[in-house]
């Protein structure tokens, strides 16, 4: 037994030894890993800097990559400063008003990464020179807060527009309730919009014109926007038919009053169709020079009146005229207004205003869409095909 330990005891060291031998070496630290160099902050714009003939609306941005941007000035020609507003991230600039026509703008701009290590550009955007710009008028405008069923809008131009679907594409109504309206081209300076039937009564109305900026077509572009808002009144209609001389006045469908009255004769009658109410005058002169037929021939006259009421450009009135109380509501004398007696003249007026409709059957040719508001004397179909963008099937 004594011979057995003894060999155990020496073979142990060399069990230890081997046992070592064969256990994986524990390292002291892992290596150090190579680090990435923090990438230096980039500035761009939009426009790009060196842009020229810019459009004024197309917004100017500032932008800021793997950073932030700590000061941005935008200054025109004249030193005008260029107003603007940082994005919450500081990643962003924008200005905060349209570029003015034919301005060359300097922009500077500072940036840092998230080291703090600073950046900076500079350089220049230019717009564009038109050879002229066109103001847009509408109406109704402020001066109309309130008008009648059969009012259209009007934009109207001072300079003709020939790219005619660009302008339409800036311009927007929105009521209250939603109606169903297109715009239509009625010459090369004026586009008007209307709805398929006429208002419903009490719709609130806003036109937004955002035509500045907006290139209209050989050199010209629009000079400034305008937003106009206005409400629908009562539904006022007046029918009137040729055969019978009695001038129906309806207020919300229910009638309301009744007028004898006397229309255009023989050689002036008056035009059937759709009237719109454009301007009332509680004292007026006809002149039968507005239409071309001077004063003093066998035809002519200058004649005061009292409560006109415009129907037309081309003359045609709701007026009172005494000299015919006889005739109205028996035979047309008239050169082609609705003579009425002053007193009903009267009612007309105060009742009756901008935007309400008078409807005139069984007289003479059809009323020309361009003679006043005459939109309503075409068919929808018609209408919409005086859009210059594409339309929804009626």
């Amino acid at each position: 037994m004594a011979c057995v330990a003894l060999l155990a005891v020496l073979l142990l060291p060399a069990c230890q030894a081997g046992a070592e031998a064969t256990a994986a070496p524990t390292p002291d630290a892992a290596p150090l890993a190579t680090a990435r160099p923090v990438p230096a902050a980039v500035i761009s714009t939009d426009p790009p800097l060196g842009a020229r003939d810019v459009a004024p609306v197309t917004p100017l941005v500032v932008k800021a990559g793997n950073g932030d941007l700590t000061a941005v000035t935008v200054t025109a020609a004249d030193g005008t400063p260029l107003p603007g507003t940082t994005s919450p991230d500081n990643r962003s600039w924008t200005a905060s008003e349209p570029l003015a026509y034919g301005t060359s703008y300097a922009v500077q701009a500072s940036a840092r990464n998230v080291e703090g290590t600073p950046v900076e550009v500079s350089g220049s955007v230019g717009t564009v020179t038109p050879r002229t710009l066109a103001m847009p008028s509408v109406f109704p405008d402020e001066d109309t807060p309130v008008v009648g069923v059969g009012q259209p809008i009007t934009v109207t131009f001072d300079e003709d527009v020939t790219d005619r679907a660009a302008v339409e594409r800036a311009l927007r109504v929105t009521t209250t309730p939603p109606v169903v309206g297109a715009w239509s081209w009625v010459g090369d300076r004026a586009v008007h919009y209307r709805p398929r039937d006429y208002w419903p009564a009490r719709t609130h109305v806003v036109v937004d014109v955002d035509t500045y900026g907006v290139p209209m077509g050989d050199g010209v572009s629009g000079q400034a926007d305008r937003h106009v808002e206005f409400d629908i009144g009562a539904k006022k209609v007046g029918v009137v038919d040729a055969d019978e001389l009695q001038l129906r006045l309806y207020v919300d469908d229910q009638l309301v009053k009744t007028m004898p009255t006397s229309l255009g004769k023989a050689s002036s009658p008056t035009p059937s169709g759709t009237y719109v109410v454009m301007s009332q005058h509680r004292d007026y002169t006809m002149r039968s020079a507005t239409y071309g037929v001077p004063a003093d021939s066998p035809d002519g006259y200058e004649t005061p009146v009292r409560y006109a009421s415009r129907l037309s450009n081309s003359g045609i009135f709701v007026h009172g005229a005494p000299w015919s109380v006889g005739d109205q509501g028996r035979r047309n004398v008239s050169h082609g207004c609705l003579n009425v007696s002053v007193a009903n003249a009267g009612w007309f007026y105060e009742n009756f205003g901008r935007g309400d409709v008078v409807e005139v059957a069984g007289a003479g040719p059809r009323l020309q869409t361009w003679d006043g508001f005459g939109d309503w004397n075409t068919t929808w179909d018609q209408w919409l095909a005086g859009s210059a963008l594409p339309q929804p099937a009626a």
